[in-house]
């Protein structure tokens, strides 16, 4: 029986290996100036431990019902710093996605936690209208990212007051452009039929935002980065399968996984690609590739499915100790050399 066939042989197995839950310093896989790293990650109800006015956290307070103190709030705070660390290898990624955060405030104690302070992150973040006061936003490292602009595009969808979506454009590199967008879609929470409607209004309208700005800025990086709530090949997704978007349309980087998983999302035996990156590159000057992020401390055994499973911060009402049910998505641009291009 090999170790990927003995989920807790292999789990103790990368627990040695990851020790210090980075992989040994490799100067070669350092990135140029020229690359870009995003990560993308559903943070699981990342609360501040107080109630805010804005939104219905009450039971995610010291005296609420889950009993969220600050205590497992900066636990959480440090497990997030280090799978940011994680993912880009000894060199933090240059941008960092992130759905399911409640507030400014949240983002401010993870951009200043001391595992991150030489990483010079700053974030984009706005008040959506979700009811829980679940929103997008996104980090990223001021000595390597310029902001040009960014804004919140309310959802059409007005369902309990779903999540904006985000769209930033930004140079890196060697003057390079990048439209990124950020989306957290629908959930399944009344039913995957019920609700697929809903997410196919959110793919059609993302797909022309997408297409509004390439109309005006064509020749840049574009990139998509979201948990959409649906498998790729789902109904509610046919539209970015389709994107209109320029002669090429939008391309999904299909991600790198590990063989015991197979998405960033387990539904009872079954692993699903909920978070997903798409990327549009005209001129044809990155590799682009993806992986999930495996680590043994985001994972833990699945007693009653078999193999493992995220390591979720709550099961329940129950704490649970882990940091979210979903794993993480890093997705890496490398610039291919001039001559390379000239060659292809």
């Amino acid at each position: 029986m090999t170790c990927h066939q003995c989920p807790m042989r292999y789990l103790i197995l990368c627990t040695l290996l990851f020790l210090h839950w980075l992989p040994p310093k490799d100067l070669k896989g350092q990135r140029s100036r020229g690359d870009l790293c995003i990560l993308w990650y559903n943070v699981e109800n990342l609360f501040f431990p107080e109630t805010d006015s804005l939104s219905t956290d009450l039971e995610f307070t010291p005296e609420g019902v889950r009993h969220w103190t600050f205590s497992r709030y900066h636990r959480k705070l440090t497990s997030l710093a280090k799978v940011i660390l994680a993912a880009g290898s000894w060199e933090a990624p240059d941008l960092v996605g992130l759905c399911e955060v409640e507030s400014s405030e949240v983002l401010e104690d993870l951009c200043s936690h001391p595992l991150l302070e030489s990483c010079s992150y700053a974030y984009k973040h706005w008040d959506s209208p979700d009811h829980r006061g679940m929103d997008v936003a996104c980090l990223y490292r001021s000595s390597r990212i310029d902001i040009i602009q960014w804004t919140a595009i309310p959802s059409l969808v007005k369902l309990d007051g779903t999540r904006d979506l985000m769209h930033l454009s930004l140079t890196f590199g060697k003057n390079d452009t990048l439209e990124l967008f950020l989306a957290h879609f629908v959930s399944k929470f009344r039913g995957a039929g019920t609700t697929a409607e809903n997410r196919r209004i959110q793919a059609a309208q993302l797909v022309r935002c997408v297409d509004s700005v390439q109309k005006i800025r064509p020749g840049g990086l574009m990139l998509i980065a979201g948990d959409f709530n649906d498998d790729p090949q789902g109904f509610s997704l046919e539209p970015l399968r389709s994107a209109p978007v320029g002669k090429d349309g939008l391309k999904r980087i299909i991600p790198v996984s590990d063989p015991l998983v197979n998405g960033s999302y387990k539904y009872r035996m079954r692993w699903i690609h909920l978070d997903q990156i798409y990327f549009r590159d005209p001129l044809g000057r990155f590799y682009a590739s993806a992986s999930i992020l495996m680590l043994p401390p985001l994972v833990e055994i699945d007693k009653e499915y078999g193999g493992v499973k995220p390591r979720r911060s709550y099961q329940g009402y129950r704490y649970h100790g882990g940091i979210s049910d979903h794993l993480p998505l890093v997705g890496v641009f490398r610039r291919i050399p001039s001559r390379s291009r000239t060659e292809r």
